[in-house]
């Protein structure tokens, strides 16, 4: 009996480590632009990356530019930024990658493991104007505005 209670106390203190690492794992957003984005064979594969990394990510496709924006765990969102690059997008460029707080990783208001596909660069600007301080970052990493220091 004694043997059994140390390994549930033993298990009790392991899983409240994981859980403790688990709360302050570093998050991150990504943003990537290419020049389009209409091989369905290649956002297959960025989906599949997606499911199995827990990210979330939107994504701008059809004609130009082509937009991925992906919100992860530090370690998966750059696993998954891997995936993409070994895509070879033509003029492929990260233009952001950012540390995010936890409370602030759901703005893209997508699921993680899920992608939403957006071909208007307007729907994916109104999908992001719902969070100001996303969308301000968002306007800063695309070049559309000069980071003000908000």
């Amino acid at each position: 009996y004694a043997i059994t209670c140390a390994k549930v106390q033993n298990l009790a203190a392991a899983d409240l480590v994981l859980s403790s690492t688990t709360t302050t794992m570093a998050l991150q957003r990504i943003l990537i632009k290419t020049h389009h984005m209409t091989s369905r064979k290649k956002i297959g594969i960025i989906t599949r990356a997606t499911k199995r990394l827990d990210c979330s990510v939107l994504l701008k496709v059809g004609a130009n530019p082509g937009i991925m924006l992906c919100e992860g765990h530090e370690n998966r969102a750059s696993e998954w930024e891997t995936v993409v690059r070994k895509l070879r997008y033509k003029d492929m460029r990260l233009l952001k990658r950012e540390s995010i707080s936890e409370l602030h990783l759901a703005t893209l208001g997508v699921k993680e493991g899920d992608v939403e596909e957006m071909e208007e660069i307007k729907d994916f600007a109104k999908l992001l104007e719902k969070d100001p301080r996303l969308f301000h970052s968002w306007r800063v990493g695309m070049g559309y505005v000069k980071d003000d220091g908000e």
